[in-house]
């Protein structure tokens, strides 16, 4: 029987592939973001991406290391794949170790951290509630959120960018977009191709 005429079975292999990329999605997700240690996160994604060829060509020489392990062709795939950015909202699922923020001027509730990570232990509870008190103690100017983008990918999948940022007030921050490289079920932080202060 020709695979094609299975319905049966391509049906699963539609779903063994579909569950695959979004394994691959969420162990990237994990990689940048928790790589950044930070536990608020604004809940609408970053939709402008400071990349461009230009930047690639003006930095060439001081990423050296990174250019060993990827190619400017998987990186201009990548910048052109920028004008299709996923603009939908951050969910609890994908971000399952971060608090999301929906609104600067609004506190946190602790209700909403016991029930996303199922505080039941003494300590880690303390430890949120300290985190969150702090947190909403803060001026809405003041509060350190990390914005995140999603990930954009080359072609093949094996290469993706992450931007983060973290702006606010007289605290400082910045931001930068870091690459990463798909080795067998692992992404690997291959560094940071663009980066800025404020």
């Amino acid at each position: 029987m020709s695979l094609f005429k299975n319905p049966i079975l391509i049906i699963c292999l539609f779903f063994l592939n579909a569950k695959g990329q979004t394994t691959q999605y969420k162990l990237l997700l994990d990689t940048a973001i928790k790589s950044k240690g930070q536990l608020f996160v604004y809940s609408k994604p970053i939709i402008k991406i400071r990349l461009d060829k230009k930047d690639i060509r003006e930095n060439y020489d001081d990423l050296k290391e990174i250019w060993k392990n990827v190619d400017t062709t998987e990186l201009f795939q990548i910048i052109e794949n920028i004008k299709n950015i996923d603009t939908t909202s951050w969910t609890d699922n994908e971000l399952s170790e971060s608090i999301l923020i929906q609104d600067r001027e609004k506190d946190v509730q602790l209700k909403y951290a016991i029930q996303k990570f199922n505080l039941s232990d003494k300590k880690k509870l303390k430890y949120y509630r300290n985190q969150i008190n702090y947190f909403n103690s803060l001026s809405p100017a003041d509060k350190n959120i990390y914005y995140y983008s999603r990930p954009i990918f080359d072609n093949s999948k094996q290469f993706a960018i992450v931007q983060w940022d973290n702006g606010h007030s007289e605290l400082g921050g910045g931001g930068g977009i870091a690459i990463y490289k798909l080795t067998g079920n692992t992404w690997k932080d291959l560094g940071i191709i663009t980066r800025w202060q404020y």
